[in-house]
C-alpha cells in the first residue's frame, strides 16, 4: 500500500510540474518513476508528452517503441503510441504501429489509420478504413467527422456523389463548420451544379474569412456561371491571402480578365503563371491572345 501511496503521489508531483510548466522538474519525476517501477506506462506517457511539450520528439519516440517492444501484446500502450505518432504526423509509423490492433477490438484504429492513409495521399486504402470505422461506430464521437475526412477522400478519387453522401451524414453536426460547406461548394462545383454550389461556398468564407482555398473556390464557382466581377474579386483574394498562389489560380485570374476585357492585366497574370510554371499550357496559349488583343488595341489607338 506504501509503495502505491508513494507510486501516486510522484505522478501528482510530476503532473502538476507539467501543468505548471516546470517541464524539466516533471521529466525528473516520471523518470524517477519509471527507474523504480519499469512497467508503470503512465510513467512513460508522461515522459512521451513532456517531450512533446519541449518540442523534442525523437526520445520520445523511442522510449515508447522501446517500451512497447518490452511488451508488445499490450494494447494500452500500443494505442497511446500510435495516437502519439499520429499527432505528430508520423503517418507510416502510425500505421505500423496500430496495425497491429483488430478493428474488432478498437474500431477507432480505422480511424486513425484511414487519417494517416490520407494525410499519406493513399486514398483507397483511407476509404476503406473509413468505411469500415462508420460502419460499426455510429455512436461513436468522432462519426460525423470519420464522414468529413471520407467525403475529403472521395473528392480526391473523384467519387462526387458518393462525396455528397457522406457530407450530408455529416451535416447532422457539423453544418456550421466552414470546411464542411467548403466541401459541399466543391463537390457541386464537380458535379456541374454551379448555382448549388454558392450558397455553401458563401457560407464557408463567412464561417472563416481567412481560408485562402475558399476565395480560389469561389473565383471558379464564379468564374463557371459568368459573374466574372465576383470571380476576379475571389481569385485576387485567395493570391493576397496565401504565399503559395498556383500558376492554375493566376491562369483564371487572367482568363477572368480577358472576359472583362482588362487584357493587359491578364497579359501580366498569364507571365506570372508562367514563371511559377514554364509548362503551363493553358498560359502559354492564354499569352498569345492576350498579347494579340493588347496589341491589337496599341493599333487600334495609334489609328
Amino acid at each position: 500500500m506504501d509503495i502505491k501511496y508513494q507510486l501516486d503521489y510522484k505522478l501528482k508531483l510530476a503532473r502538476d510540474f507539467q501543468a505548471q510548466g516546470k517541464l524539466l522538474h516533471a521529466l525528473q519525476f516520471y523518470e524517477t518513476v519509471i527507474n523504480e517501477h519499469p512497467s508503470f506506462a503512465d510513467a512513460y506517457f508522461g515522459v512521451a508528452e513532456v517531450y512533446e511539450q519541449l518540442g523534442n520528439i525523437e526520445p520520445a519516440v523511442e522510449l515508447l517503441k522501446e517500451f512497447l517492444i518490452s511488451d508488445p501484446e499490450n494494447k494500452t500502450i500500443r494505442l497511446f503510441f500510435g495516437q502519439f505518432l499520429l499527432r505528430n504526423s508520423k503517418w507510416e509509423e502510425t500505421i505500423d504501429v496500430l496495425s497491429f490492433i483488430l478493428p474488432e477490438e478498437e474500431i477507432v484504429v480505422n480511424f486513425f489509420i484511414g487519417y494517416a492513409h490520407f494525410m499519406l495521399g493513399e486514398f483507397e486504402l483511407a476509404k476503406i478504413n473509413f468505411l469500415s470505422f462508420i460502419s460499426h461506430a455510429e455512436q461513436s464521437e468522432l462519426f460525423q467527422e470519420a464522414n468529413i475526412y471520407l467525403a475529403k477522400t472521395e473528392i480526391k478519387l473523384c467519387n462526387f456523389d458518393n462525396a455528397l453522401i457522406c457530407a450530408k451524414r455529416a451535416d447532422v453536426m457539423y453544418s456550421n463548420y466552414w470546411e464542411l460547406n467548403a466541401i459541399y461548394a466543391e463537390i457541386y462545383y464537380n458535379l456541374d451544379m454551379h448555382a448549388h454550389a454558392v450558397s455553401p461556398v458563401e457560407k464557408a468564407l463567412k464561417l472563416n474569412p481567412n481560408e485562402p482555398k475558399i476565395y480560389e473556390l469561389a473565383g471558379k464557382i464564379y468564374f463557371k456561371l459568368g459573374d466574372f466581377i465576383k470571380a476576379e474579386r475571389n481569385f485576387i483574394k485567395h493570391i493576397e491571402s496565401t504565399d503559395e498562389a498556383s500558376s492554375e489560380v493566376y491562369t483564371k485570374l487572367a482568363e477572368t480578365c480577358l472576359r472583362v476585357n482588362k487584357a493587359k492585366d491578364a497579359l501580366a497574370y498569364y507571365d506570372i503563371a508562367l514563371k511559377i510554371d514554364p509548362l503551363n499550357q493553358y498560359a502559354l496559349e492564354g499569352k498569345k491572345s492576350a498579347a494579340s488583343i493588347v496589341n491589337n488595341n496599341i493599333v487600334t489607338d495609334g489609328l
